[in-house]
């Protein structure tokens, strides 16, 4: 008989059976349990297998033993022991049975094009300013774009990376990317020695070699990249150009008339004197780079720059490398992709296509991509998904094989039911202190992270529970009241319903728009969760001179001494000395001139003290009175800025 189902669940049904009942020809006697019996909590915990895994591994991924799961094998015709390598359908099939879902490492990836040179046209050189903070390099390109961008800038220093594309009057066009020169962005200075052509180190004539300075001239050293040294503020008082010269050899700047190959400039970046020599030399410089690109090929770039737009959504800085970004193109950075909506210059004009060497900000991303992070073009939206899918696959086989190899607890790809709040602290004796961080970008969070990494743990710990890009959130405050934690938020805001619920729970929210005064902020916060230490002030010290040793009624040991330094206080601690060694410690009952009590003896005064225990004085001891008070502990926190 011939039944024909057409359509409908029962349709559907008997072709999710069909399908499992083929699967299980070669394993006939294998029960199958259908997805569909499957909770939703079980469903959505993924179990990352690929060939060649043993029973023993994937046991230990899914938090449990090899002979838990060997019931599932109980009627095949094999039979595998725990270090013997399964077929993928084998492990696929354990993982289902288990109450997890299989996923099996499959997909493509996309690379960077190997690009014959008979494609490659010049292209705008890309140069990245760097320096010290406040040596002067924003006001430098503010002279060259007739812009006031650093008067804009919050404590007067750049705390972001800029990229932008500036024309010259003759016909040239250079991208800059304008790096911050404050301890806390080393990352960003990292970033944009990598991708750029040639360095433009800006050093202050009178402030000289700074620690960026050098910081910088390390990473041009490490990048191999050309650079170009702007001495600026040279009209400025104090200003030494000669020292500074010489300084720089010291750090392997070799200077052109000191026989080397780098060009000096003498500038004033505020006064605009001497930037059309800088221009000159850096097109020189960069006509030695070969400065190329295929502007017909697949885009390819780099993310300078992320952030959250309130209207826009996820938006990113691409700095292209090759091809041409139009609308509407597909784009990979890492695991995250967008499909491109909306590109507009550093002046926020619309732009309907953005060549080599543009700096261009997109909308359009799924996601916020991570800063730094290749970024490349695929043919639609499907490639995307399978681009996304397989890298996502390929990171999570590499954090499996960290733990297979390294940790001797099994660990699941289902969340752990032990709460957050359990596992922050290392060390229970040490306090722990919760953080949720928010930036204005990515960079920014980046940097905070980087700062909070140098906070040493020995007298109390911080631990990130959330790190996040876009304004304060009601999700942000419930998380920190949950687990008590601290909001450090850089250069955002909060709407008025986020700030009562803030006050409604108690949360401490620590802002800020400058980067130093937000960490000095947040360390004078966790100094009120140190201890209270004792700290010892000395008041004054005697020498003693006689031992009078009273009977009768008045029985007791007085010690008469003369005050050398500060003064006697009655009810102060005192310590006993012999010879630089404590022989005793504690406090008094008497303290006499004469026959009058007294409180207090003053410098080069005579006076009888009674310790409330005997300490055997003998005669040259020294007598040391001191207070004892509670103070608050400083945060051994050196911030380097």
């Amino acid at each position: 008989m011939l039944l024909r189902i057409t359509a409908g669940p029962l349709r559907r049904q008997l072709v999710f059976e069909l399908r499992n009942t083929i699967w299980c020809s070669a394993y006939s006697t294998i029960p199958v349990r259908s997805k569909r019996c499957l909770s939703t909590e079980q469903s959505d915990r993924e179990i990352l297998i690929e060939s060649g895994m043993t029973l023993a591994q994937v046991a230990k991924l899914m938090r449990t033993t090899p002979a838990s799961l060997s019931k599932y094998l109980k009627g095949t015709a094999q039979v595998f022991k725990r270090d013997e390598a399964l077929p993928l359908k084998v492990a696929e099939h354990i993982v289902l049975q288990a109450g997890y879902t299989p996923k099996v490492l499959d997909g493509e990836d996309v690379y960077r094009q190997r690009r014959d040179r008979s494609v490659l046209k010049p292209r705008p050189p890309v140069v990245t300013v760097m320096g010290h903070v406040d040596h002067g390099k924003t006001t430098l390109l503010d002279s060259l774009r007739k812009t006031s961008v650093a008067a804009r800038e919050a404590g007067g220093i750049t705390q972001h990376i800029g990229a932008f594309s500036v024309p010259l009057s003759n016909g040239h066009r250079i991208t800059f990317l304008d790096t911050p020169g404050h301890a806390a962005f080393s990352a960003m200075r990292a970033r944009g020695a990598d991708v750029t052509d040639v360095v433009v180190l800006v050093v202050a004539a009178d402030d000289g070699i700074m620690a960026q300075t050098v910081e910088c001239i390390k990473l041009v050293n490490q990048s191999k990249v050309p650079v170009v040294v702007a001495i600026n503020k040279c009209d400025k008082y104090g200003a030494n150009i000669a020292k500074l010269k010489r300084d720089l050899l010291h750090h392997n700047i070799q200077l052109e008339e000191f026989g080397g190959d780098v060009q000096a400039v003498e500038i004033s970046g505020l006064k605009g004197t001497g930037l059309d020599a800088l221009v000159d030399a850096v097109l020189a410089q960069a006509e030695l780079c070969d400065c190329t690109a295929d502007p017909h090929g697949p885009v390819e770039g780099v993310i300078i720059e992320s952030r959250v737009d309130k209207g826009l959504g996820p938006v990113a800085t691409v700095l292209i490398q090759h091809g041409t970004l139009r609308r509407g193109d597909v784009l990979v950075a890492k695991t995250m992709w967008g499909k491109i909506r909306m590109m507009q210059d550093e002046w926020k004009q619309p732009v309907h296509q953005a060549t080599p060497s543009t700096p261009i900000l997109t909308s359009g991303w799924k996601e916020l991509p991570l800063t730094g992070s290749e970024c490349l073009q695929v043919e639609g939206e499907q490639k995307a998904h399978r681009v996304v899918d397989f890298r996502a696959a390929m990171d999570q086989r590499k954090r499996n094989r960290e733990v297979l190899a390294h940790s001797s607890m099994p660990v699941a790809q289902a969340r752990s039911s032990t709460p957050v709040a359990q596992t922050l602290s290392d060390t229970p004796s040490i306090p722990c202190i919760p953080l949720v961080v928010q930036g204005d970008v990515a960079g920014s969070v980046e940097a905070l992270l980087g700062v909070l990494k140098t906070h040493p743990p020995d007298q109390l710990e911080l631990k990130v529970v959330h790190s996040g890009v876009g304004q304060i959130t009601d999700s942000d405050v419930e998380l920190a009241a949950s687990l008590g934690a601290i909001i450090l938020g850089f250069n955002v805001s909060c709407t008025k319903s986020t700030a009562a619920l803030m006050k409604q729970r108690e949360v401490t929210l620590i802002a800020h728009n400058v980067i130093y005064k937000l960490i000095e902020l947040l360390k004078e916060k966790l100094e009120t969760f140190l201890p209270l230490e004792w700290e010892e002030e000395i008041v004054g010290e005697a020498v003693l001179l006689k031992v009078f040793r009273l009977t009768g009624a008045r029985r007791a040991t007085v010690a008469g001494c003369r005050v050398k330094q500060g003064k006697l206080v009655r009810n102060a601690t005192y310590r006993l000395l012999r010879q630089e060694k404590v022989i005793h410690e504690g406090s008094i009952i008497g303290m006499k001139q004469g026959t009058e009590d007294i409180t207090t003896a003053r410098k080069e005064t005579e006076c009888g003290i009674s310790f409330t225990v005997d300490p055997e004085f003998e005669v040259g001891d020294i007598i040391q009175c001191f207070m004892k008070k509670q103070t608050s502990q400083k945060l051994a926190w050196n911030l380097g800025f």
